[in-house]
């Protein structure tokens, strides 16, 4: 994770395929985060950065006390269509959880209303109406 001072808000998805309709159009804010399953798919692209977007993928502590695991990092460029669905889909059913280039990491993740709070500014240049943009991210449409 190369940005351990960003703040990511977390967005719930339900299935693989919105995961993936997400992250292909390469458009969400720096600060956004989906979350499926126990795994979080982080934007943790360079602010000034034109080039493809860089997502980490951390996976929740299941034990009290634990810390999160990053278990990949996902190049969106390096993947067609389907490629990076099915990448997402093995990430989901753990086939990466064991990796031995894993590491625990601390990302520090925000609620919408947490988010909103504060003058996040990777979400501030969207149309100047944060509210509306935050409140469609969980769509990703």
């Amino acid at each position: 994770m190369f940005h351990d001072k960003r703040r990511w808000c977390v967005r719930p998805a339900e299935t693989p395929e919105e995961v993936h309709t997400c992250m292909f159009p390469q458009t969400w804010p720096h600060c956004t985060a989906i979350e499926i399953g126990g795994y979080l798919f982080l934007n943790d692209s360079l602010p000034e950065d034109t080039s493809p977007m860089d997502c980490v993928v951390v996976k929740r502590p299941t034990q009290p006390g634990a810390r999160f695991l990053q278990i990949d990092s996902v190049l969106l460029a390096a993947y067609t269509d389907d490629g990076l669905l099915g990448h997402i889909r093995r990430t989901l059913r753990g086939d990466y959880d064991a990796l031995a280039t894993n590491c625990e990491v601390d990302p520090r993740l925000e609620t919408a209303s947490e988010h909103a709070g504060w003058c996040c500014p990777f979400c501030t240049p969207f149309d100047g109406d944060r509210a509306a943009m935050l409140a469609s991210l969980p769509d990703c449409h």
